[in-house]
């Protein structure tokens, strides 16, 4: 320890620059590591969120939430088991009905009942007390600065929600989350008129042969709330607990494990990013041992003079390791002191997450492949023979 200790005070400039190397190379691991967990989480974060074992979805919609449909009267096929029935879809909407690129939203909402198992947990604000209030993903106030009391307007039929309170972060396939009541959630994709005075007055137009005035009203048909003949259905049923449910003809049972994993596109993402992180890991920790290889080779004159003066192989060895050891800590932690740094100073729109397990995981690599790389070093540097040195 103190000729390590004693060397690196006395060639400090060199050890800078080999730090920094390390510092470099294990801030670059540690940044794409927290980005791609963080697109990862936010992928699943509304999933995770609903505290389920199963989702049970129609028959043939390939795991797919979004393309699931079926007729409420399912809901009695499970009534044994704790469950909550879910809808969910996708919407454009705009902050305050203001239809700028700044104020436009994307948005999944999903539809639970209030006293399920499912249902979020408020953290700020209060709950929704009718159908057009909305309970929402606090990443909308970090990433969108939705506020409470805002209204999200849908784009697609003018449908309006005010925002009465926040959630934990919920994202579903990237999109953060509105939770509203069960039905509402299934319905929002429906082409609806701005209201039913206008249906009606375009439908008494026509059959006077007179063209309608209003041009909002395309459709004299539909009206702008579901009526009796607008069908209750629901995309999925969620599955509390441990069961022994499985597929059958008219249903597909999934673990929540698995449901994740068919999320589109999810694994595409997880398995590129895994990989390129991976050889990242790889080739940095072999630059890295090669890099401590050369410089321990490099001293071999020194390392003879010193086997001259009586001092062991085992001392010179202890000398090296604790010198490669304390260069790659050092480094690797101030790499992820830089990271979390940034993590401070990144804006809330980027998908950074920090996993101090994949953290720990890495730098465990980076120094152990480090000392490797000098261990090697090591067994040629005790077969140097004093006498060839000198000479």
């Amino acid at each position: 320890m103190f000729l390590a200790l004693k060397e690196m005070k006395k060639e400090k400039g060199r050890f800078i620059l080999i730090i920094g190397i390390v510092i470099l190379i294990s801030y670059l691991v540690f940044f794409l590591t927290g980005l791609a967990y963080g697109l990862a989480k936010d992928n699943t974060t509304a999933v995770e969120n609903w505290n389920a074992d199963k989702i049970v979805l129609k028959a043939g919609t390939n795991s797919n939430l979004a393309s699931s449909m079926m007729e409420k009267e399912a809901i009695e096929d499970f009534k044994d088991y704790e469950i909550s029935p879910i809808n969910l879809s996708r919407a454009v909407a705009y902050k305050n009905g203001s239809e700028t690129d700044k104020n436009t939203i994307d948005l999944v909402l999903v539809g639970l009942d209030k006293g399920s198992k499912a249902y979020p947990k408020i953290i700020e604000g209060n709950e929704a007390k009718n159908k057009n209030q909305v309970i929402a993903s606090i990443s909308l106030k970090k990433e969108d600065n939705v506020q409470i009391g805002d209204k999200l307007v849908l784009s697609l039929n003018d449908k309006e929600y005010e925002v009465v309170g926040f959630t934990e972060e919920s994202k579903y396939n990237v999109g953060s989350v509105i939770y509203t009541e069960l039905y509402e959630a299934s319905s929002t994709n429906m082409m609806f008129t701005e209201n039913e005075k206008d249906a009606n007055q375009n439908k008494a137009e026509e059959k006077n042969g007179e063209k309608p005035n209003n041009s909002k009203a395309q459709d004299a048909d539909t009206v702008s709330k579901a009526t009796n003949t607008v069908p209750e259905r629901v995309a999925g049923i969620l599955i509390h607990g441990q069961n022994d449910l499985k597929s059958n003809e008219k249903y597909d049972v999934i673990t929540m494990d698995d449901f994740i994993k068919e999320l589109p596109g999810y694994i595409a993402q997880v398995l590129t990013f895994g990989l390129m992180i991976g050889f990242l890991i790889l080739i940095s920790t072999i630059v890295l041992g090669v890099f401590m290889y050369i410089i321990t080779i490099q001293k071999k004159q020194t390392f003879g003079i010193m086997k001259v003066q009586g001092i062991s192989n085992k001392y010179i060895a202890n000398s090296v390791i604790t010198q490669t050891f304390l260069v790659s800590l050092i480094g690797v932690l101030m790499g992820l002191g830089l990271t979390l740094i940034s993590e401070l100073l990144l804006p809330q729109t980027v998908p950074f997450k920090s996993n101090y397990i994949f953290y720990l995981i890495i730098a465990v690599l980076i120094v152990v492949i480090s000392m490797l790389g000098a261990i090697f070093s090591v067994r040629g540097v005790t077969k140097v023979d004093p006498l060839e040195v000198l000479e």
